[in-house]
């Protein structure tokens, strides 16, 4: 039995790198100051034009999550790094920033980011 879950294993683990090396955008780091989240996204695929740059906030209080600003955006999609400037009132406090990338309706790239904003 032990060899049939390792090979299942090996099987799972082969899955998860191939399809991590498919991914072709990345958020990398995302940041807030002066009323203003910097988000930066590295696309290694060819650009595109009116892709879709979705941004949830959730402030984060004790056990709750309350969302505090929503909206989906057009950007323009460059090979390398790109930098998006999203203007957002956040108080001091911790959130959760939920960002997602749709080019067409293909989500090009989907994560989750703590953010705290000092007083």
């Amino acid at each position: 039995m032990s060899r049939r879950y390792l090979a299942l294993l090996v099987l799972v683990l082969a899955i998860l790198i191939g399809a991590a090396g498919c991914l072709s955008t990345t958020v990398h780091e995302v940041t807030y100051e002066d009323g203003d989240l910097e988000i930066t996204v590295e696309s290694t695929d060819e650009p595109v034009e009116n892709a879709v740059l979705l941004v949830t906030v959730m402030k984060v209080e004790a056990f709750e999550q309350n969302e505090v600003y929503r909206k989906p955006r057009y950007i323009d999609l460059d090979r390398g790094l790109n930098v998006y400037t999203v203007p957002v009132d956040l108080q001091p406090g911790s959130y959760k920033i939920f960002l997602t990338i749709f080019v067409g309706n293909e989500r090009r790239a989907s994560v989750i980011r703590d953010l705290e904003v000092a007083p």
